[in-house]
């Protein structure tokens, strides 16, 4: 049997497992933060439900949902503070 047929053939899996492996990590990170943006509008939007019996509205926009998206609840927080400061 030829080896150097044998070892192109591992070689050429393992090249094949790290390019699967590099593109599946930015795909997992897209995924987090979609998953985590809509977790945000829904926050957002309660937010703003139960605002509306006191008078608070924050508006609900791309920069805001991903803000609150990628930083979570101290990112809520933080247009939170930022409302009452500039607005």
């Amino acid at each position: 049997m030829n080896y150097g047929i044998i070892f192109a053939a591992l070689f050429l899996l393992f090249l094949i497992y790290i390019v699967v492996k590099v593109m599946i990590v930015p795909i997992q990170w897209i995924v987090k933060i979609l998953v985590n943006s809509i977790i945000a509008l829904i926050g957002l939007l309660i937010l703003n439900i139960i605002g509306n019996f006191v008078g608070f509205h924050l508006p609900i926009n791309p920069v805001t949902v991903i803000g609150v998206g990628v930083l979570g609840l101290p990112g809520l927080i933080l247009l939170i503070i930022m409302h009452f400061l500039f607005i």
